[in-house]
């Protein structure tokens, strides 16, 4: 144990049965592996006298169970149980996001393990203060209500389960891939999902009500399958289906899918098919999971959740509970934004013209380029271009090159830290006055507001 002023590091070993065989040294780690250790560190504010007693208290045999020693120190130690997969990037910034709060707690002790009726079984036995979980079955969370713990449920995956739950709003991010495949000129929509997972539906209903809005109609194809069955032969035994579908689908066509493992599977029934992603079929995903990214040719456009600020505040919605307070649920928090990759990065047009037009512009938009020097490149006359751009996109080729520049400008906002005068000039701005100004007219805030918004993801 150290001391420093008013502040001491307490390491603490948790464990209901004690493994055979000596106690660690003082400031040593068990030499088990398994056993159900636990170490924590507790840094705590103390006067001179309690931070002498802590230093002899350090050298007391293991006998001498942790919580009661914190408990003669009034300290207060919170277990409390994370149950999620380390197999997803969004339960990875999950787990990311509750540190950040324990860290400001400083009395949790966190213990992690995938939520499996094998480990929630022995969950009992840990006497846990409080759970964090991604309930993806029914089972499970019935279990974890005969617990009669707190639990936070980060998953919104099973119906009609009476758990306190924190979770992006899908139907934003609905909303958002509605957006974005309008964006890029679509005409045919799509949407791959779940039978059974509840955010899957509310994501759906999103993406298809604003395409509504917008006059078009959205086929889709529900599959049986959950998050902890992507191994399975679920998946497996719906791909022949799946292919006849997307078969099926005019094109160009641009499909939603759920989350990005079944975007990465449509990516991959393209290529059985023949059919090249984005030009014929567009593909989004969504929860921007960085493996399922760096596994998809070309790499795959998706909806970026602010999984880390999720685990945040359910962790902070455990702690009121635990507190026995009560809670506004659920909490749903804003999806961050489209990250655009090759899977969606074309515009869906027949015209080639227009086509020509937008390949420009996205090549050379963060230059000082108008509408007379791009009808110039392409050989056409402003006025042919202006019309053939309202003709089939619905909008100017100066709100393209605007569109265009703004999407440069939240990369350069989500990605770096480059003051806004070089972020204006980077993505073609006559300056950052100006910028600012389309920036909101096209977001509905400030590119300040849109990057502290992006920080605290």
């Amino acid at each position: 144990m150290e001391t420093t002023g008013r502040f001491a590091s307490i390491r603490l070993w948790f464990c209901d049965k004690r493994p055979p065989g000596p106690s660690p040294a003082p400031g040593k780690h068990p030499a088990r592996r398994g056993t159900g250790w636990i170490v924590a560190e507790i840094q705590a504010r103390l006067d001179p006298l309690t931070a002498s007693r802590l230093r002899t208290m350090d050298n007391l045999p293991m006998k001498h169970h942790p919580p009661r020693i914190a408990a003669r120190l009034g300290l207060r130690v919170r277990r409390v149980a994370l149950l999620m997969d380390l197999d997803l990037g969004c339960c990875r910034n999950l787990i990311r996001g509750v540190h950040a709060y324990a860290l400001e707690k400083r009395d949790w002790v966190l213990r992690r393990s995938p939520c499996d009726p094998k480990v929630l079984s022995f969950l009992r036995d840990w006497r846990p203060d409080g759970i964090i979980a991604t309930v993806f079955d029914r089972e499970q969370g019935r279990t974890l209500l005969r617990l009669r713990r707190p639990v936070v449920d980060t998953a919104f995956t099973v119906r009609a389960l009476k758990l306190p739950v924190v979770d992006v709003d899908h139907a934003e991010v609905g909303r958002l891939a509605a957006e974005h495949l309008l964006e890029r000129g679509h005409g045919h929509f799509a949407f791959l999902g779940s039978q059974s997972a509840r955010y899957s539906s509310v994501r759906e209903a999103g993406y298809t009500r604003h395409l509504a809005a917008a006059g078009h109609r959205v086929s889709r194809f529900l599959v049986e399958y959950l998050y902890e069955d992507f191994a399975t032969s679920s998946w497996q035994k719906d791909e022949p289906q799946i292919l006849q579908w997307v078969r099926r689908l005019p094109r160009p066509v641009a499909i939603f899918a759920c989350n990005d493992f079944a975007a990465r599977g449509l990516v991959e029934i393209c290529g059985q098919l023949g059919l090249r992603v984005p030009e014929d079929v567009a593909i989004l995903g969504a929860d921007d999971d960085e493996l399922e990214s760096l596994l998809t040719v070309p790499p795959l456009s998706t909806v970026a959740i602010p999984a880390k600020r999720v685990g945040y505040e359910a962790a902070a919605m455990l702690d009121r509970l635990m507190s026995g307070k009560s809670v506004e649920t659920p909490l749903f928090l804003p999806p961050i934004r489209v990250i655009v990759r090759r899977s969606t990065d074309a515009r869906a047009t027949d015209d080639a013209v227009v086509a020509a037009a937008l390949e420009y512009i996205r090549l050379h938009a963060s230059q000082a380029v108008g509408v007379g020097a791009i009808a110039a490149a392409i050989g056409v006359g402003r006025r042919d271009l202006e019309r053939r751009f309202r003709q089939t996109l619905k909008r100017s080729v100066l709100d393209e090159i605007r569109q265009v520049r703004i999407e440069h400008v939240k990369e350069l906002l989500a990605g770096t830290t480059l003051q806004m005068p070089a972020i204006a000039l980077r993505a073609g701005f006559s300056s950052p006055e100006r910028m600012a100004v389309v920036f909101a007219q096209l977001t509905g805030m400030p590119p300040s507001a849109y990057r502290q918004r992006i920080s605290v993801q």
